[in-house]
């Protein structure tokens, strides 16, 4: 059951950005199968600061930001009119495209971490 308010082009965006996500997950899973632990997290210098089981890059991180969409999707609906300022279909779409570059960009530092790994 959809949430009343919840359709449209902002329900567009935050599918497909989900399910971008879950592609990607499925293809890092592949990807990445050989090593046990993965970067989490970067320096400025983009070399890792510190290492993950593999799971928590690959499929937590994809699932905790979809669930973030989701919440982004359909929290104006739960909340009055008077309590909202300017269009709330724009939140769920910006949030879409900053989840999906995200996402990317993880991606990206993780790809060639895995190549410099050998």
């Amino acid at each position: 059951m959809i949430p009343g308010g919840v359709s449209g082009a902002p329900a567009l965006a935050v599918g497909g950005a989900c399910l971008f996500l879950l592609l990607s997950a499925i293809w890092a899973h592949y990807r990445f199968a050989d090593f046990d632990r993965l970067p989490r997290q970067f320096g400025f210098t983009l070399k890792p600061n510190s290492y993950a089981p593999a799971w928590v890059m690959v499929w937590l991180l994809p699932g905790f930001l979809m669930a973030t969409l989701v919440f982004v999707l359909v929290l104006p609906a739960f909340v009055s009119p008077a309590h909202i300022n300017g269009a709330p279909e724009l939140g769920p779409i910006l949030a879409s495209a900053i989840v999906v570059g995200a996402q990317v960009f993880t991606l990206l530092l993780l790809y060639r971490w895995a190549n410099w790994q050998g």
